[in-house]
């Protein structure tokens, strides 16, 4: 055995006074660490060493604790330099508690459990979150991020684990997690030591594979969010989601869209807006919108073409938004090629459509139809950037 800390802490003014000026400094040596406590839980994560929770002796803590100030922080110790530091909490915390349960799954920590002077407790919370939903795409929670520890976010949030047959409240039992699901046994629920077994499904609960990655979801976000995923994990086409040999969901393979594409998808279903969004991912994006069902989606990515379409891409832009039935955008191709016909970009562009011949039909139908005149007089005007301005 090496003794990495004694256990020395900030006493009080009797017990100070009885053991001297050596524990005193002992104390300052390390009063940036933990306060003495036990019934803690910790787990290892990223060469750290974090500790949550307790009890000194007079308080539960929530991890929240340092001399006599409950505060809302939480620890972790550098096991290189065995230096202690304070984790930022934001959020939901757990109430302060001792003997229960920490795991680590996928860069974030799960609590489950314990006691709190009162009560055994049957409620899960997750440190590493998504601020908004818990699950998503990692970049929209960068903002508060702490930059020593590798979870995701500094966002505590309570975890739903009301759903199947819920354990009772229950103290000093211990949990693992295997594959994605959090598995407990037994504990003292303030009567009886308990011998059951319980295992929790952790979310995300629903799996895609695009282009061969991974990409994690769930499904309830989902399903509200998008009637195309209602009607697939929850209606009519879910019977064709089989299930693996644990009962869990089998991945689902989509292959009608790239996986960055499918990651801004499902951003955007979790925060309701798309970062970097240009028109060279909005063309892919609008057409994945059609593809979900996402009308919403699907403006946001008309309106960014709109700005950034040019006579140098809108050709593209046309036989894609042809090739993908994307009516949408082909209408916003369309009518910049009509409005720009006799530029020479343009005009160099038309021989692209040698391989959509019904394309360049429909330029010309529509063009001979209704053509496209600039309002007042065209010597007068020229068009840039969508709008009109005086020559």
């Amino acid at each position: 055995w090496t003794c990495i800390q004694e256990s020395s802490d900030e006493l009080s003014d009797e017990l100070s006074s009885a053991l001297g000026n050596l524990e005193r400094q002992r104390a300052q040596h390390h009063a940036g660490g933990p306060s003495r406590r036990f019934g803690y839980v910790s787990v290892v994560h990223k060469n750290k060493f974090v500790l949550f929770g307790g009890f000194d002796g007079s308080r539960w803590l929530n991890d929240m604790f340092d001399g006599v100030e409950r505060k809302a922080d939480f620890f972790a110790c550098d096991l290189a330099s065995y230096t202690w530091s304070e984790l930022p909490s934001v959020g939901k915390l757990p109430s302060p508690r001792y003997f229960h349960s920490c795991c680590i799954h996928s860069s974030k920590l799960y609590t489950y459990g314990g006691y709190n002077g009162t009560d055994r407790l049957a409620d899960m919370f997750a440190y590493g979150e998504c601020c908004s939903f818990g699950y998503g795409v990692k970049r929209v929670a960068k903002q508060c991020c702490h930059p020593g520890i590798d979870f995701e976010t500094n966002h505590w949030s309570e975890v739903d684990c009301s759903l199947g047959e819920r354990p009772s409240g229950r103290s000093s039992l211990v949990a693992q997690v295997h594959g994605n699901s959090l598995y407990i046994f037994g504990g003292y629920n303030g009567s009886t030591v308990l011998n059951d077994f319980y295992k929790f499904r952790l979310q995300p609960d629903v799996i895609f594979v695009v282009e061969g990655q991974e990409v994690h979801a769930n499904r309830a976000m989902l399903a509200v969010r998008s009637q195309y995923f209602d009607a697939l994990l929850f209606g009519g086409m879910s019977e064709s989601i089989g299930v693996d040999e644990e009962g869990d969901r089998k991945p689902i393979v989509l292959n009608d869209v790239s996986y960055e594409c499918f990651k801004q998808v499902i951003e955007f279903l979790y925060t309701d807006r798309v970062q970097d969004l240009t028109w060279d991912n909005g063309v892919p994006l609008l057409i994945a919108s059609e593809q979900f069902m996402l009308d919403r989606l699907k403006a946001l990515c008309e309106d960014q073409i709109r700005r950034d379409i040019a006579v140098e891409n809108v050709i593209g832009i046309f036989i894609a938004s042809h090739r993908h039935n994307a009516l949408g955008l082909k209408e916003i191709a369309l009518e910049f090629i009509l409005r720009n016909l006799t530029d020479p970009a343009i005009i160099a562009g038309l021989s692209d459509l040698k391989t959509e011949p019904d394309l360049l039909v429909e330029i010309i139908t529509k063009n001979a139809s209704n053509p496209f005149l600039p309002p007042a007089d065209a010597a007068a005007v020229e068009f840039t950037n969508n709008e009109w301005a005086a020559r």
